[in-house]
């Protein structure tokens, strides 16, 4: 009886880690002729899952949109749940008057020291 109560626990255990899995990307985005932050530009997942709730009446979900806030900083998260993918996250960057530009975030990208990273956009 014990060792069923044992392996019954054994399971949920690595049942819920394996349900667990969030992809973070933080960083600011700048001007590349001025240095500037930009600010209100538009980050999307292109690989990694990330839904909200549209304000339609339909409640559809749609890919979630993430925004920099006054100083150009930004921070997105996902709802992948599940198995966490071996992946490198890709990411989309848009704002008027800008080139739109899709960044790959990989393990050796330089971070600062509040691990983030910093994305140089170029004016159209």
């Amino acid at each position: 009886m014990k060792l069923k109560i044992f392996l019954v626990g054994i399971l949920i255990s690595l049942t819920l880690q394996s349900c667990d899995c969030w992809m973070m990307v933080t960083g600011h985005i700048i001007d590349s002729q001025t240095n500037d932050p930009v600010i209100d530009a538009q980050i999307e997942f292109l690989n990694v899952k990330s839904t909200d709730h549209s304000k339609s009446s339909d409640s559809v979900k749609v890919n979630r949109v993430f925004k920099t806030d006054s100083l150009g900083r930004f921070s997105m998260l996902s709802n992948n749940y599940g198995h966490c993918p071996d992946l490198d996250i890709k990411i989309k960057i848009w704002k008027d008057g800008y080139k739109t530009r899709e960044f790959v975030v990989t393990k050796g990208i330089p971070r600062n020291e509040l691990n983030e990273i910093t994305i140089i956009l170029e004016k159209q």
